[in-house]
Formats: C-alpha cells, sequence, structure tokens
C-alpha cells in the first residue's frame, strides 16, 4: 500500500512467483514460533536453584518505539541490529531475551491529536470543508487527495499519508487512540519481518499502564532520595506557546540543540548619531532616560580591548523598557528570548517604545564598560547574524580576526561605509599575550593566513577557532584588574566583575533554531523546574565517565573507537536537564501532580522492567493480569527496591514465591549485555541511560550497570536520504511486502555495521529472492533425490547412462579425496570467520562468509569434482547444506529453518540449535585453496583479454577461438636477486622500522631497479600489519606441481577449445628442468606460476 506515493520512485516488482514461495515459507514458520513459543525465554526457577545462586545470561534490546506512526525502512535497519545480536546470542547457546516496548510520553503524540481536534472543529469529521489551495470560506465536496508526510498541510493530510481510511482520522483527535492503534501496527511488521520477540514483556509508557506508572514513579521518588532531582531556577529552551520546556523528542526540529550563555554588556549611549536623534524626538520617554546598546558575548576576558561597537545596518532594533528609567535596544528575536528571563517587568512581555534601523545607530557614541577606550563609536558590519546573539557586536582588533579585518576595511573605505573615518579605532591595546603571537593575536592571524577581506569567511573562521582556543589555553592576562593571571583563570573573575557592578547581565538563548511539536519557535527561559544534576554533579558524572572508560574493571564495550569519544564527550559537556514538563502523556510527578515526568526521563531503565513485565501484566496496557496476578497497589517503592535487588528484604502481601521470582527474573538477565541504538541518541536517550543506572545500581550493586552500548547510522534507501517528497521511500511493511523478511533482512545486513550511514540496495533485496530461491531448489534436489555411487560405479558413466540432467545428485561415498579436502578445510575456515563476524556485530561480514562466500565454496567444489568425473562426496554435500542453515540462520532464519525441518528432517526448530562446530582450518590446504582461485582466475583473465583483442582487430599472442594448449611454468626457487633482497632486509630490520636509505646503500646495482619495488611492497605489507613471520617465511607450504596436476581437469573445462595443459618445472636459475624455456617463463615465482597460451 502507498497512499501518497511515497515510494513512487522504488523499485517495481513484476515477476513474483519465487518471492511468494519464500513468503508463504516465511509465514508458515512464524506461526510455527508463535505456536510452540520458541522465543519465550525465562531465568531458571528459584526451586531449581536458589536465589542469588547463578549468574544472569543474556539480554539484548533495543530502545522502545515511539508509536506515532507505522515503522519504516530506517526502524527496521535499527531492529535489524538488535534482531541479529539476539540470534547470535542463541546462536551461541544463550539463554536470549529480545522484549519489545512502546514510547508514547512526551508531545509528539498529544500535539497531533490536539491539531486533528482543531481541524476537525474547522472542517467537519470527514474534512470535506477543506478545498485545496483555498481560504475555506465554502465548504468543499469531499477531502483532499493524500499528501505525503512532508508536504501535508494539516495533519489529517498527514493521517492519510500514513494510510489511515479516512472515516478513521477522527478517532486519532484522542491521544489515547493513538496508543492503542499503531501498536499492534508495529507487533505486526515485526512479527513479519521475523523478530525473535518475547512479546509477554511487552508493555506502552505513560499512565495508560498502571504498573508502568508506578514503576517511573518509584524512580522518581528514588532519584530524589539520592539527590539527582533538585529544584530551582535554571535556563532552558522554552515553547512559550506550550508553556513548558522543549526538550529534545518535544521538538520537530532542533534536536541536541542547547541553551548558550553569553554576558550582555549594558553600553550606555553618550551622544545619538543625527538621524537617530532625529527620531527620537517623537518619544519623549527617552529623552532623559538612560538607554544602553547590548552586545552580547562570550570573552569578557577582552572587553579591555573595546574599540567600537558593531551594528548590521540592514536589521531593525527596538528600544525597550526595562525599568522606569533605563531602556535597552536590541533585535526584536533577543528580546524576545529576555521576556522570559526576567529582565523585563512582564514575564514574557517585550515593551518596545520604537524600532530603529541599524543605520540609523552607525555614528552613536556609547560608553563601553572595561574598555580602555571609555567612549566608542557605532559602525556598520554586514555580517552580522539576524539568528544569533542581540544583533550588536563589541569589537576587539587586538584579539578578533573579524573585528580586525572589519575594521581595517571600514579605514579604508570609509566613503562607502558613508562614516567618517576617526570614528575607527585601530589603536589597539594589548589585553592578552600568547608565546606564539604575542599580544595582539588577530593582526598576526589575519597577516599569516593573507586574509585581504572580511568576506573572506573560511579562513576568518579558521583565524577565529585558533585565536579563541590559543588566548584561552595558552593567553595570560597583560591590562587590566588581573595582570599575570591566565586566561582561563581571569575569565570567571571578570565575568563577576562586570555582574556585580552593573555593566552587565547574563543573557540566554538556543544555540540554533528550535521548532517545538505544536510549531513554536523556542526560546531560552529562567525557569523554577525540577531538574536531574547531570553534569553539575561531578561524582555523579565522573562515576558515569569511569565505567564508559573501563575505570571501574567492568568491561564497558562500545564496539567502536567513535562511539567510546562520543559518549565521552557528551559526558563531558552535557549540565542539567529539566525533568518535567505541563503539556503531553506520561506520567505526573510523585510530589506535584500539576508536573508531568518529561518523555526522556521516564524511559531510562526500562529494560529493568521488561524482566518482570510479564509477572505484572499479560497485555501491553496492564488490563489484564500477569502471571503474578499482582495489583498496581502492590507496587509499593519497598517492592521495586527488593526485586530491582536495592534491599534485601520487603515487607508485601505479594507472596514471597512470586516476589522471589521476579527479583530472580530481574538478577538472572541483568546487567543488560547490549543497548543497540541509532547514533542520534548519544546527546539524550544513551547518556540519561548511563547516568540513571549509574545512580540506582552503581554504588549499591555496581554488576547490574549495563555492559554495551552498540551504534549505528541512520539508512539510505539506493544511495539516497530516504524522502517521501522525492518517492524514494520504504515503510517496513511494504519492504517485506515487496521482497519477502529474509530478502529484506539480507539487503539490511548487508547495509553496513558501523556508525556511519548505511544503505539499503532494493537490488540486493531483490537478488537475494533468486539466490535463495534457487540455493533451496537446489539443497531439495542434492538431499531429496541423490543418486549414490557403488564402489564399481563411474561419474561420468553414471551419468550419461542414466540421463541425469543435474549431476550434482550423483555422490560418492567411502574415503575422502583432494577436492574433499579442500571444501571441508574451506567449511572450517568460513564457520570460523562467520561465526567471529556475528560475535563482533559484522554482520555484513558474517553474510558475506556465511551465505555469498559459501556458496561460492560449493560451486568451486562442485565444479572440481565434476570437471574431475568423481562427483561431490555425500558427507560434504550433506554437511555444507547443515552449515549453510546454521550460518544463515542469524539473517534468513524462515530460510534456515524451511532447509531444517524439511529437507534435513530435524525434529525441532533450527532456532534452538547452535552455530556449527568446526576444527581449527588447515593452513597448508587453506593455502591450496588460494593458490587454485588464484591461478583459474588468471588463466581465465589471460584467455578473456585475447578474446576482447581479437574482438578489437588488435595484435594477438594466440587465437584463443582456436584448439590451444596451455604451458604452466613452476619455479622451484625464488630468483636469486629476491634472494639477496630478502637477506639484506632481514639483516636490517630491528623488528619495528625498516631503514629504506640504509637498505638502499646494501642493495647491489645491477639489481637495483627489481629489489627496490620488491622491497617497498614488503614494507608497506608490513605496516598494514603483515606478521613478520608471514613477510620472511616463504614456504608454500604444499606441493605445487601436485596441485596443479589435481587442477588441470579444471582448467580444461573453464577455458574453451582447451586441449591440453603442460606443465614445465624450473630451477632457481630459471633453467627448465624439461624443456627449453620461451620469455614468459622468466617470471614465473614459487606459488605464482607464469602462462603461455599456444595454438596446437
Amino acid at each position: 500500500m502507498d497512499p501518497d506515493g511515497s515510494s513512487a520512485a522504488t523499485m517495481k516488482i513484476e515477476n513474483t512467483e519465487k518471492r511468494d514461495v519464500l513468503r508463504s515459507t516465511e509465514e508458515r514458520y512464524q506461526k510455527l514460533w508463535r505456536d510452540q513459543k520458541v522465543f519465550e525465554s525465562n531465568a531458571p526457577s528459584c526451586s531449581q536453584y536458589p536465589l542469588e545462586s547463578i549468574s544472569p545470561d543474556d539480554l539484548v534490546l533495543n530502545i522502545p518505539k515511539y508509536v506515532n506512526g507505522a515503522p519504516h525502512l530506517g526502524h527496521g535497519y535499527t531492529v535489524s541490529k538488535v534482531e541479529f545480536a539476539s540470534r547470535t546470542a542463541r546462536a551461541q547457546g544463550k539463554n536470549t531475551l529480545y522484549p519489545q516496548g512502546y514510547h508514547a510520553t512526551g508531545m509528539p503524540i498529544q500535539v497531533c491529536a490536539d491539531k486533528l481536534a482543531n481541524e476537525i472543529t474547522m472542517f467537519g469529521q470527514m474534512f470535506d470543508g477543506y478545498v485545496e489551495g483555498a481560504l475555506n470560506e465554502e465548504p468543499a465536496p469531499a477531502a483532499a487527495p493524500a499528501h505525503s508526510k512532508e508536504d501535508a498541510k494539516y495533519q489529517f493530510q498527514v493521517m492519510l499519508s500514513l494510510g489511515i481510511p479516512l472515516e478513521e482520522i477522527h478517532k486519532f483527535a484522542d491521544a489515547k487512540y493513538w496508543l492503542h492503534h499503531f501498536p499492534q501496527i508495529w507487533e505486526r511488521d515485526l512479527t513479519n519481518l521475523g523478530c525473535a520477540i518475547d512479546w509477554r514483556r511487552s508493555f506502552i509508557t505513560t499512565d495508560e499502564n498502571g504498573y508502568y506508572d508506578s514503576f517511573v514513579r518509584w524512580q522518581m521518588r528514588l532519584l530524589r532520595k539520592l539527590e539527582k532531582i533538585r529544584f530551582g531556577k535554571r535556563y532552558t529552551v522554552y515553547s512559550p506557546k506550550d508553556r513548558q520546556p522543549c526538550l529534545d523528542h518535544d521538538r520537530s526540529s532542533g534536536e541536541g540543540v542547547l541553551v548558550q550563555e553569553y554576558i550582555a554588556l549594558k553600553c550606555k549611549v553618550k551622544h545619538w548619531s543625527k538621524r537617530a536623534q532625529s527620531l527620537l524626538l517623537s518619544h519623549p520617554e527617552l529623552s532623559n532616560a538612560r538607554v544602553f546598546m547590548v552586545p552580547a558575548t562570550l570573552r569578557p576576558e577582552t572587553m579591555y580591548g573595546q574599540t567600537n561597537l558593531f551594528v548590521s545596518p540592514r536589521m531593525t532594533y527596538g528600544i525597550f523598557r526595562i525599568s522606569e528609567t533605563d531602556f535597552i535596544c536590541v533585535t526584536d528575536r533577543a528580546a524576545r528570548n529576555m521576556s522570559f528571563q526576567g529582565i523585563f517587568p512582564g514575564w514574557g512581555e517585550t515593551p518596545k517604545v520604537m524600532e530603529l534601523s541599524g543605520s540609523d545607530l552607525v555614528g552613536s557614541v556609547v560608553n563601553a564598560p572595561l574598555s580602555a577606550k571609555g567612549e566608542i563609536y557605532i559602525l556598520p558590519m554586514h555580517s552580522i547574524k539576524k539568528t544569533k546573539g542581540t544583533g550588536f557586536v563589541t569589537s576587539v582588533p587586538s584579539d578578533s580576526p573579524d573585528d580586525y579585518a572589519m575594521s581595517v576595511e571600514l579605514s579604508k573605505k570609509a566613503d562607502f561605509y558613508q562614516i567618517d573615518p576617526e570614528w575607527v579605532c585601530l589603536d589597539m591595546v594589548s589585553i592578552i599575550e600568547t608565546p606564539e603571537y604575542g599580544g595582539t593575536i588577530a593582526p598576526a592571524l589575519v597577516q599569516k593566513l593573507k586574509i585581504n577581506s572580511p568576506k573572506d569567511e573560511q579562513r576568518l573562521l579558521e583565524a577565529k577557532d585558533l585565536a579563541y582556543k590559543t588566548g584561552f589555553y595558552q593567553g595570560k592576562m597583560v591590562f587590566g584588574d588581573f595582570v599575570g593571571k591566565s586566561v582561563q583563570q581571569a575569565k570567571p573573575l571578570i565575568r563577576q566583575q562586570l555582574l556585580d557592578a552593573g555593566d552587565a547581565f547574563i543573557y540566554c538563548e538556543p544555540d540554533g533554531p528550535v521548532i517545538s511539536r505544536s510549531g513554536d519557535e523556542c526560546v531560552a527561559a529562567f525557569l523554577d523546574q525540577w531538574y536531574l544534576t547531570y553534569g553539575t554533579d561531578k561524582a555523579w558524572r565522573d562515576e558515569t565517565l569511569g565505567h564508559v572508560l573501563d575505570k571501574d574493571g567492568l568491561g564497558f564495550n562500545t564496539f567502536t573507537s567513535s562511539a567510546k569519544h562520543s559518549l565521552e564527550q557528551t559526558l563531558g559537556w552535557m549540565v542539567e536537564w529539566s525533568v518535567t514538563r505541563q503539556y503531553g502523556l506520561g506520567t505526573e510527578l510523585p510530589w506535584d501532580p500539576s508536573q508531568k515526568v518529561e518523555g526522556l526521563s521516564d524511559s531510562t531503565i526500562y529494560m529493568a522492567y521488561y524482566t518482570i513485565a510479564h509477572f505484572l501484566h499479560s497485555d501491553i496496557y496492564g488490563v489484564k493480569p500477569g502471571i503474578g496476578n499482582i495489583k498496581v497497589s502492590q507496587m509499593s517503592d519497598d517492592v521495586w527496591n527488593y526485586v530491582f535487588a536495592l534491599t534485601e528484604d520487603v515487607k508485601s502481601d505479594i507472596s514471597r514465591a512470586v516476589l522471589n521470582a521476579m527479583r530472580r527474573e530481574f538478577t538472572y538477565w541483568y546487567p543488560l549485555d547490549v543497548r543497540i541504538s541509532g547514533k542520534d541518541l548519544i546527546g539524550n536517550h544513551l547518556v540519561f541511560f548511563l547516568y540513571i543506572h549509574q545512580a540506582v545500581w552503581g554504588k549499591k550493586a555496581p554488576r547490574y550497570l549495563p555492559k554495551a552500548i552498540r551504534l549505528n547510522g541512520h539508512l539510505m534507501l539506493n544511495g539516497d536520504k530516504m524522502s517521501k517528497s522525492t518517492g524514494n521511500f520504504l515503510t517496513l511493511s511494504s519492504a517485506i511486502q515487496k521482497f519477502g523478511a529474509d530478502a529484506t533482512r539480507m539487503a539490511l545486513a548487508d547495509g553496513g555495521d558501523g556508525i556511519d550511514d548505511a544503505n539499503f540496495e532494493e537490488s540486493t533485496a531483490n537478488a537475494a529472492i533468486l539466490k535463495l530461491f534457487e540455493l533451496r531448489k537446489w539443497i531439495e534436489e542434492v538431499m531429496n533425490n541423490v543418486r549414490l555411487l557403488k564402489p564399481e560405479e563411474q561419474f561420468s558413466s553414471v551419468r550419461e547412462a542414466e540421463k541425469i540432467d543435474n549431476a550434482d545428485v550423483i555422490q560418492r561415498v567411502g574415503a575422502i579425496n583432494f577436492w574433499d579436502e579442500l571444501f571441508e578445510n574451506e567449511l572450517n575456515t568460513l564457520i570460523c570467520h562467520t561465526v567471529q563476524a556475528y560475535s563482533s556485530t559484522n554482520y555484513k561480514a558474517a553474510l558475506r562468509s556465511g551465505f555469498y562466500e559459501l556458496t561460492s565454496a560449493r560451486d568451486s567444489y562442485r565444479t572440481a569434482t565434476s570437471a574431475a568425473s568423481v562427483g561431490m562426496h555425500r558427507d560434504c554435500v550433506s554437511r555444507y547444506v547443515e552449515v549453510q542453515a546454521l550460518l544463515v540462520c542469524v539473517i534468513a532464519p524462515h530460510w534456515a529453518d524451511y532447509v531444517w525441518m524439511e529437507v534435513l528432517k530435524k525434529p525441532s526448530t533450527i532456532q534452538t540449535a547452535t552455530f556449527p562446530q568446526a576444527p581449527e582450518p588447515n593452513p597448508s590446504l587453506h593455502g591450496i585453496s588460494n593458490y587454485i582461485r588464484t591461478v583459474t582466475a588468471r588463466v581465465q583473465a589471460t584467455d578473456a583479454s585475447q578474446q576482447k583483442c581479437l574482438a578489437k582487430g588488435k595484435g594477438l599472442t594466440f587465437d584463443p577461438n582456436k584448439d590451444k594448449r596451455l604451458r604452466i611454468f613452476v619455479a622451484k626457487a625464488w630468483p636469486a636477486w629476491q634472494v639477496r633482497s630478502m637477506d639484506i632486509i632481514k639483516e636490517m630490520f630491528d623488528g619495528s622500522k625498516l631503514d629504506m636509505k640504509m637498505v638502499a646503500k646494501k642493495i647491489d646495482k645491477a639489481d637495483m631497479k627489481k629489489a627496490m619495488p620488491f622491497i617497498q611492497d614488503l614494507k608497506q605489507r608490513w605496516e598494514a600489519g603483515v606478521s613478520q613471520e608471514a613477510l620472511f617465511n616463504r614456504v608454500l607450504g604444499f606441493d605445487e606441481v601436485e596441485v596443479l596436476r589435481e587442477m588441470t581437469p579444471v582448467i580444461k573445462s573453464t577455458v574453451a577449445k582447451l586441449k591440453d595443459v603442460e606443465i614445465v618445472v624450473l630451477d632457481g636459475l630459471g633453467a627448465s628442468l624439461t624443456a627449453e624455456l620461451p620469455q614468459a617463463a622468466r617470471s614465473a615465482e614459487p606459488g605464482a606460476p607464469s602462462l603461455e597460451f599456444v595454438n596446437q
């Protein structure tokens, strides 16, 4: 279903017979798993093992899904990482729990419901009063057609784009209806994807589920008791429309944007420009008033060096009243922020007296606090941004490259800017001295980076970054009241000096645009609020950071260094977080019912709730009782503390057996083995998750702290960003309908595993359908229609006599041969590689080795044994089929279960089987396999190149379309010059480096041309990680001639018109032991034979 055309640009599937066969199997096995409760995992009972007597096993988790829509393919990508991790754990023999919950807390659902309610009032329940493009004065006969979600103007159009029938949309005006509609869609789609989820443990957040509501209330009371939640005034991003803080998941844009604090200087106007004076005549209240122009700065330590004040001539400024006698001049945007920070008399009020343009202010004179110049002129600067600060910028040309470049520009082009050149002050004061740049860093950097204009934005940005960092970390004050102190020491002292003197005040604003879910542009507000003391509680922060860095010895794993760095950085800068709001869905704050716990703070330790959810309720809403038959009212704080192993005893009317069973579930499954989430959640969900676990269990039971976080990137579709408006979009449901579950899963695995964005290629999914279908068909044939050779029978004779179309069904028993040994070793190698890749969460690599390379190894074995007229060995075929099913089960479980149960006739599902066991691969046999692949590829490439030459009419060394003979030249020893070079390398290599200049001096001049590239290649291989033993021990480990003899039938079968293969053995000096040598033989080396085709 594609009601809004959002998938119009994606692949169209026409022939679906093979997909339909696979999809039918998928549905059958999903039912089998559900009926047999395959994925319902339990801790061992207390009757089996006494409480606290066993250690936890495995718990793999994903964040609960927010239920304001159906899952799209990007959701499926993150889910796939959890799904693959859980199935990997099962295949490793672990008792594995993979639950799934639903998150509904916060503003998004409530805002959408309120929008619908308003639109129903405007247009009617069926929205038939809406006219596309009209002002809606007259009703229309029908509602507008579906829009893409990105283009929809109204919420009802968004609902249409989600596939909601028009007659059903009005129900979503009730926010609670969303909580009952979308979870069932998520469960349907995740089930259809084949996820190994224990659905008994599912729940939905908010007070819609009384048990989860009790869980959050307990958590809030505990955190307050631990003094992690406090009350007080603090700056936060705020929505005036919603009248509450606007936190990350309350935003339609601007997630991750924080509050930026500035020092706002009060620069009192001493003289107005002539243009401003004339405008002020109509405002007598300003005649004797104190008016301050207010620049905002992040560098109070540089205020001694102010020489001018910049305004934008193109911007509009307002003069606003802050008291009976005082007024400030700033932009409307800055005034709006200030109105929620106690700077104006009324909350949210901006008492504007008049407006002026920036050009009206140019030429005015103000008094600049701390400035060595005292009174300074207002000058124009066109690069001032409307979206940042107050519209005024202090000019400190000694320390700001931007200010210096602009001041030089103004002094040179005063007429162009319509200013008096005397207004520009380039008489700089040295205020901060650095070792490299002296007392005026800005001019020095402008000269060093060759900046010639204030329009050179890129180099000015580089200069600014250098100036600020160098000044802060290396600078020393050489002017003012704090001479001799470092900038780091002086900065807070000067800040406080300005505030205490009344020459400045604190001004805050969001450090970037933030739009709330209700469409409001947010501000920074100074509010009384309950907040979590992230960052400011330094002991808490250090303990949490210590866990991430494994200072507690618990072995926390982030899988990648970039993920660890991101977590470390976020823990470093995050400071405090509002824990409440007043609007939206959620749990009431226990001690203040007027407030609700915000949508990120109620989902930090929800994974602990999973462990006992099925005891509390048997539906996600907590309406139907769970196996413990417990009432919400019985879940006291004491019970929660006992169940989560924070206390050793509890008084409760819940039976001791049930309490102990719940505690057993928690202590068995915890700690969480891995939390899998998108990289965009580092700045909130993931850091909160670490902080709250540390607060709850860090001191009393640190063994329950999380063991790992695995981050993944976002998902692109067919190499481009997923977008409904461009038609490059797929829901998870539509992907499954189009490709089936296993093919979709294979394309998700192939998309990538790192923190960088992945890519879902529809062509990969489509190709997977054919590969799975054809491999399944082949397995059915070779296992069910086998023709076993008797001892006296020959492969070729049976094939011809019995007219067998598929020779692969003709199989041997008895002793194994050369090709069987190689194939068995290849299986062992690929088992090891695949299991290791799964264990490392490298699913793309696991798919490559456990499916594509495994089928390639099978194909090579088929080709070789057929060419040798011996056929495949029955034991090898059977083992391959079993290994293939077991290795691909993580990614394509339905296909694997079909092969396991219906072809191999196993008595129970493959989902309870473990990875195949394999002995250590034989290096010699592995070397032979690589040798065969390399030589075969070279033979085919040589023949193909002659085919291309023939087609282009170029010179030929032989005619590939005529009967031909292949001569393979095998060298028994390395060339003498290589032996000499290796001796020199062994002598000069110290185990860590190789001095190429010293090596070159020892190389014989006659060898130089060949030896230096050879040695350079060895050096690069060492630097790339090849071991010293592998570099210096150049023994093949197998008889090259014997291998080539075994290969001869294979080579002849893969090259057209090839009638004969001759193996020519050479000695170490290049002389032939059997024939006179052609030119081609000279390049032969041990393990790298040279080739020559000749026509017969």
